[in-house]
């Protein structure tokens, strides 16, 4: 299924999964990362203020940057949202954890805009995007899943 018209938001896990110790390195999986940022450039892969502060690392915030990459603000209607994913899936928030979790805004981030989530978390257990977008209704993918719905083969 090859489909130009789907618009990504990333999640913090899929935009470190390129760095060398871990499983899409940018070093190994060339083609795949150019075509990912491609998609970035194309501003079909955008992601959100919260999960770009996320991200501890400068060489991938300017990876980003420079790939003109979009980082949505959150405004009012995301504001919303939010409190619609915590509301309907209040696991989804630790409260020991002391550092503040973009999962919540890119799932909201990604209501307001139909767009398809990108993440590396794991499928299982409600803590999780995949979980907590498959109850609410939001296409979910993982790296493999976008190259999949892209037609990429390597």
């Amino acid at each position: 299924m090859v489909s130009g018209d789907i618009t990504y938001i990333m999640d913090t896990s899929s935009i470190l999964s390129q760095k060398d110790d871990e499983a899409h390195r940018r070093s190994l999986f060339r083609l795949m990362w150019k075509n990912i940022d491609n998609l970035i450039s194309e501003k079909r892969i955008v992601t959100c203020s919260e999960i770009l502060e996320e991200v501890n690392d400068k060489e991938l915030k300017t990876w980003f940057k420079q790939l003109t990459g979009v980082v949505l603000p959150i405004d009012d209607e995301i504001q919303e949202n939010v409190r619609k994913v915590v509301t309907t899936n209040p696991q989804l928030i630790d409260f020991k954890n002391v550092k503040s979790s973009g999962d919540a805004f890119l799932i909201a981030t990604a209501m307001k805009y139909g767009y398809t989530v990108i993440t590396e978390e794991n499928k299982r257990g409600e803590k999780k995007i995949p979980y907590v977008c498959n109850n609410l209704g939001i296409s979910c993918v993982d790296i493999l899943g976008l190259c999949e719905q892209e037609g990429w083969t390597f």
